[in-house]
């Protein structure tokens, strides 16, 4: 809980996590290397599809090359990761980098097999990136005490660094890519990585989760969280649905644009700038968090984003054939993720337990992949794909609104149980026991907000 001093010169009241220092020092060494991060990544979005088109790779083959990925994020990214808890988070930062690279040395070479063992190395570090360097900063953020006003402050600002990131990466990728091909962005995020990995080594200090747990026990314990907790698998329905959103537009964003001929832009496209174009809009959804944060709660407004999502992707698939609207449709619904991205953390943070995050979060992925492959295995037109996601987001949306429920249900009962306390006087040891009785559960209050409470373990 929070540690209240009291002052004797003035009788004012200081909290333990008032130490902008502390928390100044941290945010820095965060934010450096997530942001060495970001643009590494991003490097890699703008002409990842074209440069598979341009080795004569049909629409198909490039799909299931990007979902060898995300089979790969599922099951050997998912182990790799969960491991973390036990063998730290920095450690799993590094190794994502290194798989990083990995993959882009293999988009140098027009051979299927590499392409696809490349691609199964970018889904490990994808999984790994994902999850870790989210887990890593809620574990320090909790273990100096800080609040959760630090919290989102934080986690706004690393969202805008890494999409400022990303609109660099997106200009640096236009002109590489005209100048030196298609490949050239992808060799400038190797050298991004490398330094990324120093920065990592020299600023950040090591985080676990349970580290006298054997590795199999995070399986265990996340499993069982599943199965105990409905609003555990309530938060990992939403991120699922969503982000098999998302993922699915990193796929198709090229061809839908590329396949759109009325009201054209440009021809042929400059991608790059686009996805520069794009980030700027997930930048201002960043900004739209800190506001929407500060007036209402995470489970109200993430709601409304919900569906401005379905009116982009809506747009995007009744409109398949005018270039103008589908840019604008996507240019919408990456404003909804820039939001949503920074949200899910928050969201996150209030029902996940720190010793199993990371494992937690990679379970998420099992629904994501299933909702993924199940529209694109099928190699469907892109209307009719795009009209998929619309029914994953109205589905994500039906799932925080359960979720708001319970809660609301929760706070409603446990109102009504303070005034039979009040009301009966019960003795001091029942009145200590009860709060412990409900939505306490592995040291976390659920109900609360405050990630001071969420540290009590």
């Amino acid at each position: 809980m929070k540690t209240i001093l009291p002052n004797n010169m003035n009788g004012l009241l200081y909290t333990s996590f008032s130490n902008p220092f502390v928390f100044k020092e941290l945010q820095t060494n965060y934010l450096l290397v997530y942001t060495l991060a970001a643009v590494g990544n991003n490097l890699q979005g703008p002409y990842r599809y074209a440069l598979l088109h341009s080795y004569n790779l049909q629409r198909s083959t490039i799909e299931s090359i990007y979902l060898c990925a995300h089979l790969s994020t599922l099951c050997l990214g998912t182990v790799i990761s969960s491991l973390s808890d036990t063998f730290g988070r920095r450690f799993a930062c590094i190794l994502s980098s290194l798989f990083y690279v990995i993959h882009c040395l293999s988009l140098n070479f027009n051979i299927l097999s590499i392409l696809i063992i490349g691609s199964i190395f970018r889904g490990m570090a994808h999984s790994l990136y994902n999850t870790n360097f989210e887990a890593w900063i809620l574990q320090e953020h909790h273990k100096h005490g800080l609040d959760t006003e630090s919290l989102k402050h934080l986690l706004r600002n690393a969202f805008v660094c890494a999409t400022l990131a990303a609109v660099t990466s997106g200009i640096i990728a236009q002109f590489t890519a005209e100048s030196l091909g298609y490949a050239a962005p992808f060799d400038i995020a190797i050298g991004v990585y490398i330094v990324m990995i120093l920065f990592t080594l020299w600023m950040w200090t090591e985080n676990y989760g349970d580290r006298e747990a054997k590795p199999m026990t995070s399986f265990i314990t996340a499993f069982n969280i599943l199965r105990d907790e409905p609003r555990v698998v309530l938060v990992g329905l939403i991120t699922g649905l969503f982000e098999a959103t998302i993922y699915i537009y990193s796929i198709e964003w090229t061809p839908a644009l590329e396949a759109a001929k009325v009201w054209a832009i440009s021809d042929p496209l400059p991608l790059g700038f686009m996805f520069s174009g794009f980030m700027t809009f997930n930048m201002m959804g960043a900004f739209a968090f800190k506001e929407l944060s500060k007036r209402y709660d995470v489970h109200s407004y993430m709601l409304v984003i919900i569906m401005l999502g379905v009116v982009a992707v809506s747009m995007t698939a009744m409109f398949s054939n005018v270039q103008s609207l589908v840019l604008f449709g996507i240019f919408l619904f990456e404003f909804c993720v820039g939001v949503y991205e920074p949200s899910i953390s928050l969201l996150r943070s209030q029902y996940l337990p720190d010793s199993v995050r990371a494992t937690l979060m990679n379970y998420f992925r099992i629904p994501r992949f299933v909702f993924m492959f199940s529209i694109i295995i099928w190699h469907f037109s892109l209307s009719i794909i795009f009209m998929f996601c619309v029914l994953m987001l109205v589905l994500s949306g039906v799932c925080l609104i359960i979720l708001r429920s319970m809660r609301e249900r929760e706070e409603e009962t446990d109102q009504r149980e303070r005034m039979v306390l009040l009301s009966t006087s019960p003795s001091v040891g029942i009145k200590l026991k009860l709060p412990q009785m409900r939505g306490l559960w592995n040291g976390i209050d659920h109900r609360s907000v405050s990630i001071n409470i969420l540290n009590e373990q």
